[in-house]
């Protein structure tokens, strides 16, 4: 394996998203370069599973590599996003055959169980040693209490996916703002993209939060709904199984009411004078600020921070609207955009270098 001195470790980051994978190569914690490979509906339409993916996906990232110059063996590390896996622990887990397998066979199969996959496949062609970390995976918030698990019905508990990555991520920045660390301080972090979460962090680990199918909707996806009326729209005939999934996760919430999942052209109708659009506009705003004071309920209101972060964040108009609405629990900051880059090269810079323990699953 490249040796290097600290801070020079060079870290290849693998990050899967739907249409597109992401890949970056840090030096320590900085980045030098980075790419997004995009994916056309085509080029996916070949693959039946996600799973069937993975060579095409692992080719985009040699490509990658070649095109940088760099070679497996000059790598320290291969830091890999990740999806659901099993109830894990926030922060570093090394990538094993275990772990790679569980990756392979998740319940909820999505591109981001890829890249520990691939990475773990990379390790064994290096043939040097080479070490591969996943960090706060999206089901990686820790032990849950049975009390936030309870979701209303016997019949299954309520799923901890959530996104724990720029969560953890943007908390722990705020938390070397506040002079303090993450397990000293509460915060609640709205995640605004294309999903929301909320997420209630405490001890440095997600105690509880509000999902992207239980809470507000967003850009593309409905949030919770009334279960009465869903569930006799989806045994109304109107649409497929696959329909309505999609009605609820990618042509959900703004898609649904006006067409666009970009905020941007939103605010854009409302200054040109669209009603409809400033209706539904405030209504997620609201839905955001009624999740966070939900939260605020769960550690009787003790909250230090609240922070907004995501792609939306970056609109002074939204953001505006929830503070309005929480700043009485607690002050707002806004942290605007996505880290998830960011995080995993540096949660795997610290766990190989030994300054934060790594799991085993």
């Amino acid at each position: 394996m490249h040796k290097a001195k600290k801070g020079d470790e060079l870290i290849l980051v693998i990050n899967p998203g739907s249409t597109s994978t992401k890949l970056a190569l840090f030096r320590g914690e900085t980045e030098v370069s980075s790419i997004s490979a995009e994916h056309t509906a085509e080029e996916l339409s070949r693959y039946d599973s996600v799973l069937a993916q993975k060579d095409f996906r692992k080719n985009a990232v040699k490509a990658y590599l070649q095109s940088e110059g760099i070679e497996l063996t000059e790598l320290a590390a291969i830091a890999a996003r990740c999806g659901a896996i099993a109830e894990m622990e926030s922060g570093a887990y090394i990538v094993d055959k275990k772990l790679a397998r569980g990756a392979a066979v998740s319940e909820s199969p999505h591109p981001a169980n890829l890249a520990p996959i691939i990475a773990y496949e990379l390790c064994e062609e290096a043939g040097n040693g080479l070490k591969a970390f996943i960090y706060d995976g999206v089901s990686c918030c820790g032990v849950v209490d049975d009390i936030y698990k309870v979701s209303g019905i016997e019949d299954f508990d309520k799923p901890f996916y959530t996104h724990v990555l720029n969560s953890r991520a943007v908390s722990i920045e705020q938390a070397k703002r506040d002079g303090a660390e993450i397990s000293d301080v509460t915060y609640i972090a709205a995640h605004l993209g294309g999903g929301i979460t909320v997420n209630l962090i405490k001890d440095g680990r997600v105690l509880d939060f509000v999902g992207d199918d239980e809470g507000a909707f967003s850009p593309e996806r409905s949030g919770g709904l009334p279960v009465r009326r869903l569930t006799d729209l989806c045994y109304s005939g109107k649409y497929t199984r696959e329909e309505m999934q999609m009605r609820l996760k990618g042509k959900g919430g703004l898609m649904s009411y006006l067409g666009t999942n970009d905020t941007r052209e939103v605010e854009k109708r409302i200054e040109d004078g669209d009603g409809k659009a400033r209706l539904v506009y405030d209504a997620m705003a609201l839905q955001v600020a009624k999740d966070i004071a939900s939260l605020a309920a769960v550690v009787s209101g003790d909250v230090d921070k609240i922070i907004l972060t995501g792609g939306i964040a970056h609109s002074a108009a939204f953001t505006g609207m929830v503070k309005e609405r929480v700043e009485f629990i607690a002050p707002v900051e806004i942290i605007p955009g996505t880290f998830e880059m960011q995080a995993l090269a540096g949660g795997a810079l610290r766990a190989l270098i030994g300054e934060e323990k790594y799991h085993r699953l």
